[in-house]
């Protein structure tokens, strides 16, 4: 007994500084005498369990549920990995890195698809973002963190791994069997449309991207651009840097970010570099509800700075700055800390889903004409993949064809280039 009354206070200890996190998390204030009565009904909970229970409990997994369950609760990208799940998920990168070219996030407690990278293994395989996995490998992932989703996707190149889906359209569940492929140079594709108008198509800004953004982007002005068109539609991958880097690119000065942190104060402050500044060409942003992360640091930047209009859809909203805190039991907390703000003070990571992300300028397709194009989809002799292919290509086009009716009716000012 008098072993488990040294776990039990040692528990107390721990949850009395994770309660004190939760408590306050992004500017919560919670008086000490609320947060010491909630944890004292969670000691007479543990106490109970431990004297009541059935069977004689092992409360060194009751105590690393306890510390998941809390900080999981606080948003989806907080998680906490004992150090068997730690070093499992080692073993498995150790394996190899490939993935099949997602990036997930979690909405209702469920992993979801943000984006699919194109012709990567799950769009060719028809895996959609907006679809939740509910099993990697026969194996429930309801109760995981997205940090060990992730490492359950990856592995070595070449080998098969069976995800199971939900879907909206579907009744039952949708299994899929991909072959993990090592991840490619992220492609930047940059053209010419009618009427001077240069397009840059940004699937990603991981690995090199920025670098040759930058680079198609003088070539583009090289060509005679006059206009251009910046595509952020299912850009969901990279960090707040490269996000910043690609604002900068068409701002000479002022604010692009910041961050803040529970407390209200602000964390830091990235503003434009103007020997980053390349031009002041009109322009226009593409966003969908598949742009997340870096691509929204530079939608939202563009949008407040009124440099840019912007197209298309809400984007997801990730918006916020992860710390790993290693603990003394061999395991570790992966805690928000703080989260990203527009110039204009618009939190990109907002708890409610009508509030998160991006809001565009124009909203297209509007919410008629998007339900005309899921009827058509729907009696087209197409299979279920050619159906959504039809649907969702319809939908691109009629962004990108806003896109364009803007900036036929704008002024073209004398072009700036560094």
């Amino acid at each position: 007994m008098r072993h488990k009354g040294k776990l039990l206070v040692s528990l107390g200890s721990a949850l009395i500084v994770l309660y004190g996190v939760s408590a306050a998390f992004y500017g919560k204030v919670v008086a000490k005498d609320e947060a010491y009565k909630e944890l004292s009904v969670f000691m007479d909970v543990l106490k109970r369990v431990n004297d009541d229970y059935v069977e004689a409990p092992d409360m060194n997994k009751v105590q690393e549920g306890a510390m998941r369950g809390l900080v999981e609760a606080l948003d989806p990208y907080s998680s906490f990995l004992s150090k068997d799940q730690l070093e499992a998920l080692e073993r498995r990168k150790a394996g190899g890195t490939a993935g099949v070219g997602v990036v997930i996030s979690k909405r209702a407690g469920i992993i979801y698809v943000v984006s699919c990278e194109r012709g990567g293994p799950a769009d060719n395989a028809g895996a959609r973002a907006g679809d939740y996995i509910v099993a990697v490998d026969g194996e429930s992932v309801e109760e995981k963190s997205i940090f060990e989703v992730t490492g359950l996707l990856r592995g070595a190149p070449d080998s098969k791994i069976k995800l199971s889906f939900f879907r909206s359209s579907r009744t039952n569940p949708l299994d899929l069997e991909l072959t993990r492929k090592p991840d490619q140079p992220v492609r930047i594709v940059s053209q010419m449309l009618d009427g001077n108008i240069g397009l840059l198509d940004i699937p990603s800004l991981t690995g090199s991207a920025i670098q040759d953004v930058r680079v198609k982007l003088k070539t583009l002005i090289s060509a005679g651009a006059q206009k251009l068109i910046l595509d952020l539609r299912d850009c969901a991958d990279g960090s707040s840097a490269d996000g910043a880097e690609l604002a900068n690119y068409f701002l000479r000065e002022g604010l692009i970010y910041y961050s803040q942190d529970r407390a209200g104060i602000k964390v830091a402050e990235v503003q434009a570099k103007p020997d980053h500044f390349v031009t002041d060409l009109p322009m226009v942003v593409l966003i969908n509800t598949s742009t997340s992360g870096a691509g929204e640091i530079t939608a939202g930047a563009l949008k407040d700075a009124k440099r840019a209009t912007v197209v298309g859809e809400r984007s997801f909203g990730f918006g916020s700055a992860q710390k790993q805190i290693q603990l003394k039991s061999g395991s570790i907390m992966i805690l928000s800390t703080a989260k990203f703000y527009t110039p204009s003070g618009k939190v990109i990571q907002d708890e409610s889903l009508l509030k998160t992300g991006i809001e565009p300028d124009v909203q297209a397709p509007d919410y008629e004409k998007r339900q005309e194009f899921a009827v058509e989809s729907y009696y087209d002799e197409k299979d279920e993949a050619g159906k959504y292919r039809l649907y969702q290509d319809k939908i691109d086009q009629i962004q990108l064809n806003k896109a364009l009716e803007i900036l036929s009716k704008g002024a073209i000012p004398a072009q700036k280039a560094a």
